[in-house]
């Protein structure tokens, strides 16, 4: 299992040193001297990988008491320039004053938002959220994985949004690796007190929540221009095994545009000496596109669906990817489980297709009467709501628009109209949010 340290920080040059005492729980004790938790959970938890995550409003930061870290303060003509300062400022304190090799971090700038003595910065405080998303979906692994989140030194808004970031991702990864959240936090630094004192303080670093990871399914759509994305989200949200093949998006494709939504958003930017303006903001769906990534990231790890998209698929392959999908989803596993079942139950027998079912297309509703499978017809479904219920109900096997034919020894299955089914897709899900369901 890959181990992972994500750490959030505010202002490193304010911090003075202390003695940490970290344990696992499994009669390990390390206790460090040190400017931060870092070093000490490095030691401790000997992760594979180290993240930290610190905002871009430590731009021409100088502590004027300690005058740390030794750089001149400048006047900005690019928002690249910016950030190489960021990065610069960080390194030094994680090279020179904890004694850490800079090269073993992954260091993300996060668009901050705050007017302070070193620069000004304007614009959406959910930039923050939206780009730790994004940063954190290309960094984070897709294989199984303990992540430590250590809260201690972030400030205002960073951990709660770099928690739910982290929280969001995890969520999609469980679905098919195993998964667990620790959430760390040291005691309070002792301010104003006296330093014959401190050298006798010692802080706790503690696990102030401990999870395996459930699954949990992006539960936000894109605008419509994606809406063959959509009816794919809406597809693990409500457990639609064709569509999820039907329409399983290109992970190249969802990359690309993030990245040009991403592009725009820092092209956006203005600088002006020390005061930055972002015109644009990283909204909701630059969001929903750096989970889409990730999922994909992850999926893309096991063979069942590196084949995919594909339009007709045998009832086998079905079988396969909702065993690997849902089965471990109380609600929706059972309902996928049954529907795929009763289908197997009504046009096979022994796992050959039944003799009166054609080698032409036709759809499952043809064989109502023979297989017992019942469906309200087009007609009868007038109100849009009993149609999604319907749609949900049957795991996206909708009789009307579902078509079905033998092929050798197998059942094969494909949508009549993709367009209805997209249609229905989406409604699905914006039905489920609305539910709260």
């Amino acid at each position: 299992m890959e181990k992972v340290l994500i750490t959030t920080w505010g202002n490193p040059f304010e911090w003075s040193d202390i003695t940490y005492v970290y344990e696992d729980g499994k009669n390990t004790k390390i206790t460090l001297n040190t400017f931060c938790t870092l070093p000490i959970l490095r030691r401790a938890i000997k992760p594979d990988r180290i993240i930290v995550i610190v905002a871009d409003t430590l731009a021409n930061l100088i502590n004027e008491r300690t005058r740390e870290p030794p750089m001149k303060q400048r006047k900005f003509s690019s928002y690249d320039d910016v950030l190489e300062d960021v990065k610069d400022r960080v390194e030094y304190f994680v090279s020179d004053k904890l004694g850490e090799r800079f090269d073993k971090i992954d260091l993300i700038i996060a668009p901050g938002v705050g007017v302070f003595k070193n620069i000004e910065i304007n614009g959406d405080i959910l930039d923050y959220y939206h780009y730790v998303t994004y940063k954190l979906a290309e960094l984070l692994p897709a294989t199984n994985m303990a992540v430590y989140l250590d809260l201690t030194h972030g400030i205002n808004f960073m951990p709660v949004l770099t928690y739910r970031a982290v929280l969001n991702l995890l969520g999609l990864a469980s679905y098919l690796k195993a998964t667990r959240l620790t959430v760390l936090n040291s005691e309070p630094y002792p301010r104003g007190v006296a330093k014959e004192r401190l050298k006798d303080i010692m802080l706790n670093i503690k696990s102030v929540e401990d999870q395996k990871i459930q699954p949990k399914p992006i539960s936000n759509l894109l605008n419509q221009t994606f809406n063959r994305w959509n009816a794919f989200i809406s597809s693990i949200a409500n457990g639609f095994p064709l569509i999820f093949a039907t329409f399983y998006p290109k992970i190249k494709e969802v990359k690309d545009e993030a990245k040009n939504r991403l592009n725009s958003f820092l092209e956006g930017i203005d600088v002006d000496g020390n005061i930055i303006k972002r015109s644009l903001s990283l909204d909701s769906d630059f969001k929903t596109l750096s989970k889409l990534y990730y999922f994909l990231k992850v999926l893309n790890t096991e063979d069942t669906f590196r084949n995919l998209p594909k339009q007709e698929l045998s009832l086998e392959e079905l079988k396969a990817i909702s065993d690997r999908l849902f089965r471990n989803l109380p609600r929706v596993g059972i309902i996928v489980e049954e529907q795929i079942k009763h289908l197997e139950e009504t046009l096979t027998t022994h796992g050959k297709p039944k003799k009166h079912i054609e080698s032409k297309w036709k759809p499952l509703v043809s064989y109502t009467k023979i297989g017992g499978i019942s469906s309200p017809s087009d007609k009868s479904s007038t109100d849009d709501k009993r149609i999604v219920r319907n749609f949900i109900a049957h795991s996206g096997f909708e009789y009307n628009i579902t078509m079905t034919k033998k092929t050798f020894n197998e059942i094969v299955f494909k949508y009549k109209s993709k367009d209805k089914v997209i249609t229905y897709a989406v409604e699905s899900m914006i039905f489920r949010l609305e539910e709260g369901s």
